[in-house]
């Protein structure tokens, strides 16, 4: 089986490895509620091409929800697809990350070409784990992301690790 619903890759991605590279909430306080925002190039349900990894080139990004916060900006959620997470041990290979928070910026650098649109898939899941750990959001391109992505996969696999 080579599909795998990565939820809890997800969450290490957003508690543990989307700080060190990307702007951060300030977790002293409450957080702050963001405010959905309409966006003169970036909407639900828009499927982007990007830059990607080498070997993903038919991987796909699609816009989620485009929000703001004072202390981030603008934040892109983004679904990516088509993607390959190797496994280690030979065991399932994850193939999308189901959320994704992005600085704009960084969804600019990323993407090249709009493909389609289409229904925006349920990533509520992933959007609440987000929410409730006052996540931050990628300021690195997505390509980058997904080996971070990949790294915490591995690492939590324990590949590469003395044992």
């Amino acid at each position: 089986m080579r599909l795998l619903n990565i939820s809890v890759v997800s969450v290490f991605l957003t508690l543990l490895f989307v700080e060190p590279m990307a702007a951060t909430q300030d977790k002293s306080r409450p957080c702050p509620a963001p405010t959905e925002i309409k966006e003169s190039k970036f909407r639900p349900g828009q499927v982007w091409q990007y830059k990607t990894r080498p070997g993903e080139e038919d991987s796909t990004i699609t816009i989620l929800k485009v929000e703001t916060l004072p202390k981030l900006g603008t934040i892109v959620h983004v679904r990516v697809e088509k993607i390959r997470l190797r496994n280690c041990t030979g065991g399932p290979e994850p193939d999308k990350f189901e959320h994704m928070p992005f600085a704009r910026d960084a969804i600019e650098r990323s993407v090249t070409k709009l493909v389609r649109e289409k229904k925006v898939p349920d990533f509520s899941d992933g959007y609440e784990q987000w929410r409730n750990a006052c996540g931050g959001v990628y300021t690195i391109s997505v390509a980058e992301a997904i080996g971070v992505g990949e790294e915490t996969f591995s690492k939590g696999l324990g590949c590469g690790q003395e044992r």
